[in-house]
């Protein structure tokens, strides 16, 4: 009954879209917009001026309308963002109007101007991301993350990290490519405050393309989503730099006279130390993070062009603990834990890719992409801190002189953390693609292939103490509560092959939309060849689409999910495998002269021969057995559109249950470690009406908490929820160009294009949010108590951030 009403919902949204339409006394108008480069626009507004008859362009630039035929000229109005509007006057005294419109750039200046990427390939499930809105998020970083977690489905317990959950998976069932290069993470990372930036620069960024699931076999094997991003291709010379107490970036794009040659650079540094500052544990914190990336275009001829992609990245983090005060618990035991610490973090992760992308295409529709990658990142971690903690209970009386003292001491205790690590990984990849467009049909196939290696040492132990005690007990002598040394040295080869065909034809009123594909892949490590089948179907009429999606999805395995607790690794593992099936549909509508979208997906994920995992920070600890399965159900909506003129807003919602089941044990299903039952987020922007250089953006985020489970128990149903996840974030921005010329028209500063100041306040409520635990265990005490206690970790407090943007 939880879905019934949008099971209603949907499928007289279907039903919709075959509603029969008169046609004795109609018109039946067609037509295909593209713009001077011959790209399909998408969205494009059409109306029938004084009339109520409008509707969009769709993916393919084509619209339908039914008018009312008459004898009377009429106007049929086309506007776009960034496009000049086209009128066409037309007779309503035939039965049906078959048009193509051209729509030139407007020359009026503007912010940006989107053109769609018509090289990349279609999905129903696949959505275009609003690229201009990122600066504006008010975030921690100025990332591509910070807006795709505001999208439905889409979950992150954490600010200061880069990582996300898609409907109930984990943090590495996330594919993200970058010019049609799949990018990989650093393994090491246990903390987002180790994070920094990610991989994916902003500034440099032309088109985001994200899916929650149900994609096409276009791309790879992942279990959850995947994020497409593709960068700019310059036009004209332009740049910024940004700078603030977070991170700072500059670019620089541009293209020569005879347009043979383009580049596009840009390099960042952050550092999050005013953010650490928040938290509660008081440390002389030196985090900084910076990299360069550079992307240039040669054009070899009229039909080909060579690419050369290049990011370097180095994430620096230094910690210097001193001392902690964590209060925690409930009204009827109220705890305070006091550290103190000795002892110095030093870690470091340096990544690199190197790209050469040879694109040539020929005239009968052809488009061909040749790509050698190459990938490495070199991790290490050193750390040996001491800690002396006391826990003590707090008086809890209202009205006692000593509320909030501490009236008992219930442990005390220390623990040393020591760890050497060290990794480097490498992947090396060669992989063509073609798309072939011929009449109905878009064809896709490809194939790659991957050589990694990784070589791991890893030496990291840790001892606890609980009054004289150490942990684990024994009256044989002291032990560690953990150990792990190992060397590993892996080296493979995968090969993928995939095959897409995307067919279209018109019926009536309709047009509809079949995709169907597979891919394959062989991993020499262990002998595992998977096949993933996938189709789609989608229905568009007018301003309303509905789809179905469903495939077969694997994930093989990296180095991450074939490590043992203890360091070894399993060399018999296999892929882990999901079944997705997705009903959704999309409705365009108007309200007044404001357009608005509503986007609905209910999704069933079956999932099979599972690695069991769980979260720590954002630390995947895998068991590295092939021994649980799981299902995951949910629905996802989400409404934009212009509230404000000029200024897009949205509200996502999401509801979801995600089960895992360890195969052949004696407790059954238990929640998901991503099973996040709700979530909403609301981003808002608005400006005063007599100043619309001056605006606010808002952003409010709800989720429901975590499964934890505790690290002193091998089974999986003996876990509590973490405290849900609740964050206001505030931004103010202020165009000063207008300003500067009007008080100085000659002042050098008019050649800019925007000049904009920010205030940004954080954690606007001051909530305390829990990312993780730290696990205590008192083997004697004055209470006499054996007990474990969850210690929360907090995430960041209210803090302010200013930022400055010149763009040029």
């Amino acid at each position: 009954m939880k879905y019934k009403g949008t099971f209603i919902l949907l499928t007289l949204l279907f039903f919709s879209a075959y509603k029969g339409i008169s046609q004795e006394n109609t018109i039946r108008l067609e037509g295909c917009i593209s713009d001077s480069a011959g790209n399909n626009l998408y969205l494009a507004n059409v109306i029938v001026v004084n009339s109520e008859r409008g509707t969009f362009s769709n993916k393919n630039g084509c619209f339908v309308l039914i008018f009312p035929r008459d004898n009377a000229v009429h106007t049929l109005r086309i506007s776009s963002v960034g496009y000049d509007t086209l009128n066409y006057f037309f007779t309503a005294d035939s039965d049906k109007l078959a048009l193509t419109f051209l729509l030139n750039e407007s020359i009026t200046s503007i912010n940006e101007v989107f053109i769609r990427d018509g090289g990349i390939t279609e999905s129903p499930t696949l959505t275009r991301l609003p690229l201009r809105d990122i600066a504006l998020i008010p975030t921690g970083g100025n990332s591509i993350e910070s807006l795709l977690k505001t999208m439905p489905g889409v979950n992150s317990h954490n600010e200061l990290s880069g990582q996300y959950t898609v409907r109930g998976g984990s943090y590495d069932e996330n594919l993200v490519y970058l010019n049609g290069i799949e990018m990989y993470k650093p393994q090491l990372i246990k903390s987002g405050r180790k994070e920094g930036l990610s991989i994916i620069n902003p500034d440099l960024t032309g088109s985001i393309y994200f899916s929650p699931g149900g994609y096409n076999a276009t791309y790879g094997d992942k279990l959850s989503s995947v994020l497409d991003i593709t960068y700019k291709e310059p036009e004209e010379i332009k740049g910024s730099v940004n700078l603030s107490l977070l991170t700072s970036s500059v670019h620089f794009e541009g293209k020569s006279k005879n347009s043979k040659i383009s580049i596009l650079t840009g390099a960042r540094y952050m550092t999050n130390r005013f953010l650490l500052r928040s938290l509660d544990t008081r440390a002389n914190y030196n985090p900084y993070f910076n990299d360069i990336q550079s992307l240039i275009r040669i054009k070899a001829s009229q039909n080909s062009s060579l690419g050369l992609l290049l990011t370097c990245g180095t994430n620096n983090y230094e910690f210097t603990p001193i001392s902690q005060r964590s209060s925690f618990g409930t009204y009827q035991e109220a705890y305070q834990l006091n550290v103190d610490y000795n002892g110095f973090e030093n870690d470091r992760y340096i990544s690199f890719n190197g790209a050469l992308i040879w694109d040539w295409n020929n005239d009968g529709g052809l488009k061909n992409k040749f790509i050698v990658h190459y990938y490495s990142t070199r991790e290490t971690e050193s750390f040996d801190i001491r800690a002396r903690y006391s826990l003590n209970l707090l008086d809890k009386d209202i009205g006692s002189e000593n509320i909030g003292d501490s009236i008992m001491n219930i442990g005390i205790g220390s623990w040393l953390d020591h760890a050497r690590n060290l990794l480097h990984a490498q992947v090396y990849s060669v992989g063509s693609s073609s798309r072939w467009s011929h009449n109905n049909n878009i064809i896709n196939w490809g194939l790659k292939i991957n050589h990694e290696i990784v070589d791991d040492n890893i030496n990291e132990w840790k001892m606890i103490d609980s009054a004289g005690y150490s942990i684990p007990y024994s009256d044989l002598g002291l032990q560690l509560y953990s150990s792990i040394n190992a060397e590993n040295a892996i080296s493979s080869n995968r090969f993928e092959i995939f095959f897409s065909d995307n067919y279209t034809f018109n019926l009536a009123l309709t047009r509809y939309i079949i995709t169907i594909g597979a891919r394959a892949s062989y991993w020499t490590l262990n002998k595992e060849l998977i096949i993933s089948p996938r189709f789609s179907f989608e229905a568009i009429n007018n301003n309303t689409s509905v789809y179905l999606s469903t495939g077969i999805y694997y994930q093989p395995p990296f180095y991450r999910e074939m490590k043992r607790s203890d360091g070894s690794i399993n060399y018999d593992i296999i892929s882990q495998k999901s079944m997705h099936l997705v009903l959704g549909s999309s409705w365009y509508f108007q309200i007044g002269q404001t357009s608005f979208r509503l986007t609905t997906e209910a999704y069933y994920k079956n999932l099979d021969k599972l690695i069991p995992y769980r979260f720590d920070n954002v630390r995947v600890i895998y068991s590295a057995q092939n021994s649980a399965k799981g299902n995951i159900l949910g629905l996802d909506a989400r409404l934009n559109g212009e509230f404000v003129k000029d200024a897009e807003s949205w509200l996502s919602l999401s509801f979801m249950k995600a089960t895992h089941d360890i195969i052949n044990d004696s407790y059954g299903s238990y929640p998901a470690p991503g099973d996040i039952r709700f979530s909403a987020d609301l981003f808002f922007q608005d400006y005063f009406p007599s100043n619309p250089a001056f605006k606010a953006h808002i952003k409010l985020h709800y989720s429901s908490g975590m499964p934890i489970y505790s690290p002193y128990e091998e089974s999986y149903d003996n876990y509590f929820r973490m405290p849900s996840y609740k964050r206001i974030d505030l931004g103010f921005t202020r165009n000063l160009k207008d300003l500067i010329v009007k008080t100085n028209p000659a002042s050098p500063l008019q050649h800019l294009d925007d000049i904009i100041l920010g205030i940004e306040v954080f954690n606007l409520l001051d909530i305390k949010n829990t990312i993780s635990y730290h696990w205590l265990s008192t083997i004697n005490n004055l209470s006499g108590e054996q007990r474990q206690f969850a210690v929360p970790n907090y995430l960041t407090g209210r803090s302010l951030n200013f930022k400055l943007s010149i763009r040029f």
